[in-house]
């Protein structure tokens, strides 16, 4: 190593080839340290693209995982079957034949059907609208329905005068200091049916057929005596994992068709597939918006070096007269270009993070960071800087040291 005078007119060492790794980093550190706010904005470009495009993949990432939580408690093996009206009668579809699915295809595991309607129920003088969901007990196994107080409807039920009533059903027909609890009674139409349970507040799920904290539950047999026809107007089905729902869907379709009805298949997995689908747009598009700031950052970092080597012609034509090659020359700006990139890279990495946990703590989701996103952040910055480091490399490396010389 010789003696070299940098820049600012102090004295560094000159790193010869072959120099260890440690103090050609150090020396590479030490030049952009001495070009002093000219480095920092060009790191702040490198930490903007950094960060933006770690916070966009990451907040895509809680979004689809949120997207997926509404599947958490059925999953999704599911279909539904929806029954709508042809002209003024009642829609349905046969129970028998929903009852016998799972015997009759090996696809099906299990078959539930419901009634699903809204009616005017009222209790202790507070009349409200609320979904009636007329249920089997195999239902609230399914479901998973979360029980705050009292008991579910079970087989003993099935053709009683007992109600369910949903967290937020309860609310609306409890008075201010008659909290609606189990023994209470609740009127719909012309009968009066005995509460005895209370569920917990359920979040509301894709595949759900109502809103559930805004529902009460009857028992299925004897539902006819308050909902339009005795049919089951939905039907909700679990699949075997390895099963072709789309066929699967359309084979129960055909067999539950009728005249009066017509017949809807929503189909869990396809819903998944189109969210996916429709987050990965979203994803790629905001990832896109974060390349976009990473190449203006990159262009900081060419100028950067640019004017470095405007600057240090008198060192580069020192370096090259004393043994340096172009080589050596091309590849102590590209370390230097990359040392800027990566110190941003890794600046925008944490600020990245911090920006995604923030967008999770406001909107209400989980935090959650795909790993693939850090090494890909940091590795892009490194990549860019290479890149746009290349050009001022390629510039100092054709410095002519007996005309950089003279100029001095």
């Amino acid at each position: 190593m010789t003696a070299t005078p940098t820049p600012s007119g102090a004295i560094s060492a000159t790193i010869a080839s072959g120099a260890p790794p440690g103090e050609i980093f150090a020396e590479a550190f030490a030049n952009l340290y001495s070009q002093g706010v000219r480095s920092v904005l060009a790191l702040l470009g490198i930490t903007i693209g950094t960060a933006s495009i770690i916070a966009m993949l990451s907040i895509g990432n809680m979004a689809q995982l949120e997207s997926l939580k509404s599947f958490k408690n059925m999953g999704i093996d599911m279909l539904q079957i929806r029954a709508a009206p042809v002209g003024s009668g009642a829609a349905g579809f046969d129970r028998r034949l929903v009852d016998t699915l799972p015997t009759d295809d090996p696809d099906i595991i299990t078959a539930i059907p419901l009634s699903v309607s809204r009616e005017q129920v009222a209790a202790g003088g507070i009349a409200t609208d609320v979904a009636i969901v007329a249920m089997s007990p195999a239902f609230a196994t399914l479901t998973r329905l979360p029980l705050r107080t009292g008991r579910l409807i079970g087989d003993a039920d099935d053709c009683g005068l007992v109600i369910v009533a949903g967290d937020g059903a309860a609310k609306k027909l409890s008075a201010p200091g008659a909290e609606l609890m189990p023994g209470a009674k609740i009127a719909i139409g012309a009968y009066a049916y005995t509460v005895i349970g209370i569920l917990a507040p359920t979040a509301n799920e894709s595949m759900n057929p109502a809103d559930y904290n805004d529902a009460v539950f009857v028992p299925f047999g004897c539902s006819r005596r308050i909902m339009a026809g005795a049919a089951p107007n939905t039907a909700l089905i679990r699949l075997k994992p390895d099963s072709d729902s789309a066929a699967v869907g359309e084979r129960v379709k055909a067999r539950l068709a009728n005249a009066s009805s017509t017949l809807t298949v929503v189909d869990a997995r396809a819903l998944v597939k189109a969210m996916k689908a429709q987050m990965g747009v979203y994803t790629r598009l905001l990832a896109a918006i974060g390349g976009v700031s990473l190449l203006v950052g990159g262009i900081g970092v060419m100028n950067v070096m640019l004017m470095s080597v405007m600057e240090r012609r008198r060192e580069i034509g020192l370096r090259a007269a004393i043994g340096a090659t172009p080589r050596d020359l091309q590849l102590m700006f590209l370390i230097e270009a990359a040392l800027l990139a990566l110190v941003g890279g890794l600046a925008g990495v944490t600020l990245g993070v911090g920006a995604s946990w923030f967008m999770a703590k406001a909107v209400g989701w989980s935090f959650a960071v795909a790993l693939y996103v850090l090494p890909l952040g940091t590795g892009m910055a490194g990549i860019v800087g290479m890149i746009f480091g290349m050009y001022p490399a390629i510039m100092a490396s054709r410095v002519d040291p007996i005309e950089a010389l003279r100029a001095e």
